[in-house]
């Protein structure tokens, strides 16, 4: 099933569509996600398009810079990520 999702102010919009069911959301635990606090569902790169906005997004990489964490210039709504340990995700 696809979904359109977007961040708080709606300058950037997203088109998933998840192998998983939502249910199977879960939480990382690394430094950054666990002071969001926010359930994450992973969906391959390949099904995942950014449809509106992709010039208010902003890009947040530390560490080895593999991991790459979007954000709304806008409002400052983190939208997405791609994975360090999958970087197909």
């Amino acid at each position: 099933m696809t979904y359109t999702v977007s961040c708080h102010c709606g300058a950037v919009a997203l088109e998933i569509d998840p192998v998983e069911d939502l249910s199977t959301a879960r939480r990382c635990d690394c430094s950054f996600c666990r002071r969001r606090g926010a359930p994450m569902l992973g969906v391959p790169l390949n099904r995942l398009k950014v449809i509106r906005g992709e010039d208010h997004l902003s890009l947040y990489q530390w560490n080895t810079d593999t991991a790459k964490h979007y954000f709304c210039k806008t409002c400052g709504i983190y939208t997405h990520h791609q994975r360090r340990a999958n970087t197909n995700e």
